[in-house]
């Protein structure tokens, strides 16, 4: 009964630390040069970069997609057990932030017309 008890706790801990795959979600320049393309239907867009943030109508009465992304990347860096005995610092960190903006304007046939993108990294 104990051996029961400790081989589920142990599935529990390693279902329970397990990280879910983010793939799905992330949205990239490279995936958004490679899927979207003048003449594209709308189906084929959002099975490759999921929903929009925004659907508006823009003055001609052409609806228009926003992808709006923001990542984060935090890196901590370890120095070794060296600089214990130095006295310097054990381990530093660093972060920057990444912004993906990608605007999707349709024809009336739900074709794309035109798109444009922009990328930051700060």
């Amino acid at each position: 009964m104990q051996k029961r008890i400790a081989i589920l706790i142990a599935i529990l801990l390693l279902v329970g630390c397990a990280t879910p795959s983010q793939e799905s979600n992330k949205l990239t320049l490279g995936l958004v040069q490679s899927t979207v393309e003048k003449g594209a239907n709308q189906t084929e867009i959002t099975k490759v970069l999921g929903a929009p943030n925004i659907i508006s109508i823009d003055k001609q009465g052409r609806e228009t997609w926003t992808y709006d992304r923001i990542s984060r990347d935090n890196e901590a860096q370890s120095f070794g057990w060296w600089a214990i005995f130095a006295g310097g610092n054990k381990s530093a960190t660093s972060a920057s932030s990444r912004s993906l903006t990608v605007v999707i304007t349709f024809d009336e046939n739900k074709n794309v017309i035109d798109y444009a993108s922009q990328s930051l990294e700060f």
